[in-house]
């Protein structure tokens, strides 16, 4: 038996106890990365003929017990126009205005506030709240809009008003007063939790008309806006049980349900322990009579959504199966490490008829059998070499152990129709990873969980999705923290300890080359066009061993493509507890070139020790502030205009247990101009301000309520199964 020895680095009795076994180690080195499973043609797109085929197939690859991780990647690349000429508002509006900082032209991103000119419209706290905006002197509420549920979306289109939320679907009566006199309650077994989506007629803005709804069971994902049409992606848990039946997708449109039927759902042959039904919706905004347009697939859990003008891209992440992975540790690690007759009872349990745990539990037992045999220094040299042979492995399968397999739909008006696939290794930060250009699919990824182990690669695909074009392998070590695609340029950060920004030519979709690359302190979490040769960098200062510091914006000069520079930059606070909301939404991020304005939410909190003299005690004294910071940038740098906050000169920082007292409801979350007038909006207020001086011209009180968390509470499958039987099914 081997003694608790230690001989060099390598601790014997450590080895005993890691083998029985050996595939700990394998775990370790691709935790997060690998996953159970069995492996199959999870690329190809196919049909149910039947019910029972869905149930079938639900039941086998749910008992198979596999686990394969899904998300749907980011959206697709472009320059936003933050700024265009007035146009449908009427001449009362304001000639120019700021939109939405969205990514690809001509394709809508909803959001929490929409302006057109004249009118905003914000979500606060449960209601929309129209407002008549400008000029700003005179600003104010025209009407609210209550919900049952929660809206967390919208679309503004001519006087089209498109909201989005979650709530429970609740029947009413004729006079609008449900079952228990109420309006909107019903029983609640006759309610169900899901997604709605309703237009209003938005003719007389003091008075809104609700001229469609429509419900689906499932949580809303996103949403795009391509001319009068809005695609949404809902997606709906499903669940197998005995003995059934598999609850179908149902989609209530003005008062009536329409199944989709499991003929006409697609899937693909990915074992998952957690199925969804992915829904595509395309609703006509100006026709309230045509009919919505529906695509069902059966997937993993799905995270985001990608859209171009014609296509959008349906995301998630594959893994390769553990089993493989093993087999390849096996094979690659364990056989050349051992004599012949252990290697003859290692090939005896592969081929036995033993399911794959008791296969890998039976040679872990034979390897720790093996060393038992040997003595330390044999022990531990073979110890070594096989923690070698498995990082061989490792680095030799990496880019096989997780990938990317992309979907292309293509839309137009109502049409939705599923075109191709194909697929990448890594897997995609966020919406900025993926872009679609002259035909080409551009998309960023990272490979490796581990930082010893990580790369990041970029890949362009065909209107195939094929592979065409790739670089690989950049950055060892450390991961993508932002990508920017701009025409037929990528920019890439990745971080460890400092931000080394890539600057990659795509001109040559087959040939993508890095032209050159920056390293600075600090890292990026969102890039932004200033324009064709400079970028705008929003993230964290750090120090020089990557501890990361207050907020930080950079100004890079790329016109030499291969020397990038930081030409300017300026931070905000001197600790982690400084942050903004446009670190991880763009659409809080409001800049713009012609009137050298740039805009981003801040919070920002410090605190001192004192010494409580009465309590005897040391406690910390917080300064928190929040609102907008007001820059006016061009080439030479940034520069402070000044500060904005919603807070009222009374509002605590700090309640009497020492802790900082965060206000959600002055927390400003976006900003927008109408000719020369600044605009923050908060839960609490729209405030108004002069674009040249900040002076204050005026501010609006919003209808703010209570916090609200909706929560679903005791619905399940049958409720909804129950509350579809009543309406009328087409």
């Amino acid at each position: 038996m081997i003694g608790d020895v230690k001989i060099g680095n390598v601790n014997i009795e450590k080895i005993k106890l890691i083998l029985p076994g050996l595939f700990v180690i394998a775990v370790v080195l691709v935790s997060g990365c690998v996953q159970t499973g069995v492996v199959t043609d999870q690329t190809r797109l196919k049909k149910f003929s039947s019910q029972q085929e869905l149930e079938d197939f639900l039941k086998a690859n749910t008992e198979a017990g596999a686990f394969y991780g899904s998300m749907l990647g980011g959206e697709l690349a472009a320059a936003p126009t933050m700024a265009r000429e007035q146009a449908d508002v009427g001449k009362a509006g304001a000639e120019e205005y700021s939109t939405t900082n969205i990514q690809v032209e001509g394709v809508d991103e909803a959001d929490i506030v929409k302006n057109d000119g004249k009118y905003i419209y914000t979500i606060s706290r449960g209601k929309v709240v129209i407002v008549d905006a400008y000029p700003a002197e005179y600003a104010e509420i025209l009407s609210e809009i209550e919900f049952n549920g929660t809206p967390s979306q919208l679309f503004i289109n001519g006087d089209r008003l498109v909201v989005m939320g979650q709530g429970y679907y609740s029947e009413t009566d004729e006079d609008g007063e449900g079952d228990g006199g109420e309006k909107g309650y019903m029983p609640e077994i006759y309610r169900e939790y899901g997604t709605f989506i309703h237009v209003y007629d938005l003719t007389d803005r003091s008075e809104p008309l609700l001229e469609r709804e429509v419900f689906m069971k499932g949580y809303y994902l996103n949403s795009r806006m391509i001319g009068d049409y809005v695609y949404i992606i809902i997606n709906q848990h499903v669940y197998y049980s005995e003995p059934g039946p598999v609850p179908l997708p149902v989609m209530i449109d003005a008062g009536s349900a329409v199944t989709i039927p499991a003929s006409r759902i697609y899937y693909f042959d990915v074992p998952d322990y957690s199925y969804v039904y992915t829904n595509i919706l395309a609703l006509n905004t100006q026709e309230a009579d045509e009919e919505v347009s529906t695509k069902t697939f059966l997937m993993g859990y799905s995270h985001n959504m990608c859209a171009s003008i014609d296509n959008i891209y349906l995301v998630y992440t594959k893994r390769l199966s553990m089993n493989r992975f093993y087999d390849r540790i096996v094979e690659k690690a364990v056989l050349p490490s051992v004599p012949s007759h252990i290697k003859s009872q290692i090939n005896a349990i592969r081929n036995s008829d033993d399911d794959e745990y008791e296969k890998m539990e039976k040679i872990g037992d034979v390897i720790q059998d093996y060393i038992e045999t040997l003595n330390p220094e044999q022990a531990a040299d073979f110890m070594k070499t096989m923690e070698e042979k498995m990082e061989d492995v490792y680095e030799e399968i990496a880019k096989e152990m997780e990938k990317t397999v992309v979907h292309r739909i293509h839309v137009s008006g109502s049409t939705i129709e599923y075109k191709t696939s194909g697929e990448v290794p890594g897997y995609v930060l966020n919406q900025f990873s993926m872009d679609e250009f002259n035909g080409y699919f551009r998309i960023a990824t990272t490979t490796g969980s581990w930082r010893a182990q990580s790369a990041n690669h970029l890949y362009v695909l065909d209107s195939s999705l094929n592979t065409v074009g790739k670089v690989e392998d950049l950055a060892k070590g450390e991961r993508i923290y932002s990508t920017r695609f701009i025409g037929n340029k990528g920019y890439m950060v990745t971080f460890r300890q400092v931000d080394p920004l890539f600057v990659i030519d795509l001109s040559n979709p087959y040939n993508p080359q890095v032209l050159g690359y920056l390293k600075t302190p600090g890292v990026s979490d969102y890039l932004h066009p200033y324009d064709e040769t400079h970028l705008i960098g929003l993230g964290r200062d750090a120090t020089e061993e990557g501890r990361m510091l207050g907020l930080k914006l950079s100004l890079f000069d790329i016109t030499d493509f291969a020397n990038p520079k930081e030409i300017s930059k300026y931070t905000i606070g001197d600790s982690w507890s400084t942050t903004s909301e446009a670190l991880y939404d763009h659409k809080a991020f409001l800049f713009d070139k012609k009137k050298r304005l740039l805009v981003i939410p801040v919070s920002e909190s410090s605190y001192e020790v004192i010494r409580d003299g009465q309590a005897g005690r040391e406690r910390w004294k917080w300064e928190y502030w929040q609102g907008a910071y007001v820059f006016d940038i061009d080439l030479s740098g940034f520069t402070l205009k000044g500060k904005i906050s919603h807070l009222n000169e009374t509002d605590e920082t700090q309640d009497e247990d020492y802790w900082p007292r965060y206000d959600y409801s002055a927390q400003v979350r976006r900003s927008l101009y109408m000719d020369d007038v600044l605009y923050t909006i908060s839960s609490r207020m729209i405030k108004m301000n002069d674009l040249a001086d900040l002076i204050e011209i005026n501010k609006i009180d919003l209808p703010y309520e209570e916090e609200y968390y909706p929560y679903p509470m005791g619905v399940g499958i049958s409720n909804f199964q129950m509350l579809v039987e009543q309406l009328p099914i087409e």
